[in-house]
């Protein structure tokens, strides 16, 4: 039996901007995150996890921070 050639094309990831990830937060605040992911081409659990990685980074700002 002969094997088929197949052409295989590696995907790269894409790499978004701390700006757009933002602006990508702020519309799924307005608008639910299951719509902002349909609007940008995403996945909604992409949205989900730069809101934890969001709050994750906020909180430990949080603790950084002098108490004076």
């Amino acid at each position: 039996m002969a094997r088929q050639a197949t052409s295989m094309t590696k995907k790269t990831r894409t790499r978004y901007s701390q700006a757009y990830k933002a602006e990508a937060l702020a519309l799924a605040d307005r608008v639910g995150a299951s719509a902002a992911a349909r609007e940008l081409g995403l996945q909604p659990s992409q949205l989900y996890q730069w809101r934890a990685k969001a709050q994750q980074q906020q909180s430990v700002s949080a603790r950084d921070r002098p108490c004076w």
